[in-house]
């Protein structure tokens, strides 16, 4: 029987490569604002900043009685800039999406997480170094890195992870405001994300923090 795995934002990049390649293997429960294109078990499609969509969620898995062996939580949003130069409402979104849904979701999911279960944050190495530019942005995976840690600490009945890519080659930096200037050594390949993905997935990989 297969195992079920639920994945946060699959439309695009990564996410969608991640969910494309374990779907064979997996039963894939994806939850994405977007529609994919992919032939998945099944698929939600919400915007992850509605918080309030969560518990109708869990009790519809509740009702069928679906455990879950492994969260692979991707979702984020992000602005590379001057700090001065993104709204109000963008640092919000960063906020909310990045750090606030991680942590409710994982709240009200917990119950439904198989003895064992793996969460999975698909991270960034950004999370752990100092850099300008990347002000908020870079608070939201630093804050996220930290509550990872915590929940491995006390959730002793499954296990955490966190894989922390460098920048992954997309088109997810368009949107910047100033020259990155990236060379090719600050870059992950989504390759690399997806075997370390699969070396949890099977127990050759236990280290809780994987920095790629």
């Amino acid at each position: 029987m297969k195992k079920n795995i639920l994945i946060t934002w699959t439309s695009k990049w990564i996410w969608n490569y991640l969910a494309w390649n374990l779907n064979s293997d997996f039963n894939i429960f994806a939850i994405s604002r977007t529609k994919t294109d992919l032939d998945l078990f099944e698929e939600i499609n919400i915007d992850l900043t509605n918080f309030e969509l969560f518990d109708n969620i869990v009790k519809k898995f509740e009702q069928r009685e679906i455990k879950f062996d492994s969260i692979i939580l991707n979702a984020w949003i992000w602005f590379f800039g001057k700090f001065e130069d993104a709204l109000d409402e963008e640092y919000l979104n960063i906020i909310n999406l990045n750090l606030t849904s991680n942590i409710l979701l994982i709240k009200k999911l917990q119950k439904l997480l198989n003895k064992k279960a793996k969460i999975i944050f698909i991270w960034s190495i950004i999370g752990k170094k100092f850099m300008k530019y990347w002000a908020v942005y870079q608070a939201s995976k630093f804050w996220l890195r930290w509550f990872a840690g915590a929940i491995k600490n006390e959730f002793t009945w499954i296990w955490v992870h966190i894989i922390n890519p460098k920048i992954v080659d997309t088109t997810f930096h368009d949107n910047s405001t100033i020259d990155l200037n990236l060379s090719s050594d600050k870059y992950t390949s989504k390759e690399d994300i997806l075997l370390s993905v699969k070396e949890i997935l099977s127990w050759n990989e236990k280290r809780f923090e994987i920095d790629l």
